[in-house]
């Protein structure tokens, strides 16, 4: 390995990551994942027999924060066996199993390894990850664990990272000087991408809780506009459902070639509370073809536990899409939208402005180490969130200008180097 490509921190992570646990953590592009990376090569060569184990939320991101990146590294000698949830590497098996909620620890049950890599360990059930502990029981096995700081009572943090001294783990922490690869310019566009919470995080490598304003950035005088002169290409809705709650839709337009690309045009919030009924499925579908009449909506993302009225809008012919529903990480994909200028509300969405300026973080659940926005006049906001994990599919197909995808790219952890 040639030491001159590598930063101090990432070089001492390498060298001296030979506890039970390893865990390296810090700012999202500090040289945290690559190194990590490296040292698991080398320990699926040099590690005790027996089977070993690459784990992370979901089985496509393994496959983008783990797979795919040692495939650039090695080539054909890392070959994934997709059906079997295997990978071949130096003559040796690894099984790659995804930890997407509670359930998910019954994966490991009954198994024994030699050592794992966890992904982004903090977005994983504990449940999960304890059972991953007991299940190394090979003689001298190894955790090989990457994550960005989350709330500084998570699970991790407190039972791990404050008890390394007291446990066989040790702990890598990163900045943003540690990844060598990255230039001053770089590192500059980053720092004035994020904001607040996100800023602390992932900028300064910080473990702190939310609190305050969830867009403590939004300014009315920076966020909103009157209606745009350039006209949408296309159009987009996202909705959020509500019976006792108000049932919200938002418009989303698009235009790659006009500034903003991107512009919330209309809502439409109905509130049965305050109107003292309550509307059909039938009813709220007619309001939603008069709140897009005489344009094409390509797409309708909605909360996937609105089942009457998604079967009622696809009855009616709409394209309905199941919404990804990580609040965190669709506030961040939509303070980055709003951030780099990408995104604005057209002033006459009062509903959807006055949620953004109230949106706050629930400090009661920030001492059970996870970070929550408060559930109060958030109705808007959640369509609008909605329409965003719809944006990462746009953007993700191309259909962005190179430095903006980057831009989008450092948030939503898909990094542009290997050194990342």
């Amino acid at each position: 390995m040639d030491n001159s490509i590598f930063s101090e921190k990432q070089l001492e992570a390498f060298n001296n990551s030979s506890s039970r646990l390893n865990i390296f953590t810090g700012a999202v592009r500090s040289g945290k994942s690559f190194i990590a990376m490296l040292r698991w090569l080398e320990y699926i060569r040099s590690g005790p027999s027996g089977p070993l184990l690459m784990v992370g939320k979901s089985m496509q991101t393994i496959k983008r924060n783990i797979i795919l990146p040692l495939q650039d590294i090695v080539g054909n000698r890392c070959r994934y066996k997709i059906g079997l949830g295997e990978v071949d590497l130096f003559g040796r098996k690894i099984h790659v199993v995804s930890g997407n909620d509670e359930r998910s620890e019954s994966k490991l049950r009954g198994s024994e390894f030699a050592g794992a890599l966890v992904d982004e360990a903090t977005i994983l059930p504990e449940s999960f990850f304890q059972m991953l502990l007991s299940r190394l029981s090979v003689r001298d096995s190894k955790c090989f664990i990457t994550t960005n700081p989350d709330n500084p009572s998570h699970w991790l943090k407190r039972n791990f990272i404050d008890r390394a001294s007291e446990i066989d783990c040790s702990v890598f922490e990163f900045q943003l000087t540690d990844n060598p690869s990255l230039s001053d310019e770089y590192k500059a566009a980053l720092r004035s991408e994020f904001t607040g919470l996100w800023y602390e995080r992932f900028v300064l490598g910080k473990w702190v809780a939310g609190e305050g304003s969830v867009f403590s950035f939004f300014d009315r005088n920076i966020h909103v506009m009157d209606m745009p002169i350039s006209q949408a290409t296309r159009y987009q809705i996202g909705i959020d459902f509500g019976i006792a709650n108000p049932c919200c839709f938002v418009l989303l337009a698009i235009n790659d070639s006009a500034s903003p690309r991107f512009w919330v045009e209309k809502e439409y919030y109905f509130d049965s509370r305050k109107e003292q009924y309550q509307k059909s499925d039938v009813e709220l579908v007619n309001d939603l073809r008069k709140f897009c009449e005489g344009i094409f909506v390509e797409k309708i993302y909605i909360d996937p536990s609105a089942a009457s009225l998604k079967v009622e809008l696809r009855r009616q012919g709409f394209t309905v899409i199941d919404a990804e529903n990580d609040v965190n990480e669709s506030i961040q994909k939509l303070s980055q939208l709003m951030l780099n200028g990408n995104l604005k509300i057209c002033s006459n969405c009062n509903m959807l402005i006055q949620e953004i300026e109230g949106y706050s973080w629930d400090l009661s659940w920030a001492n059970r180490g996870i970070d929550k926005p408060k559930k109060v006049n958030d109705h808007s906001v959640d369509a609008l969130r909605y329409c965003c994990t719809g944006l990462y599919s746009y953007i993700a197909s191309g259909n962005m200008t190179e430095s903006d995808a980057e831009a989008m790219e450092r948030v939503w952890y898909r990094p542009m180097s290997r050194y990342s």
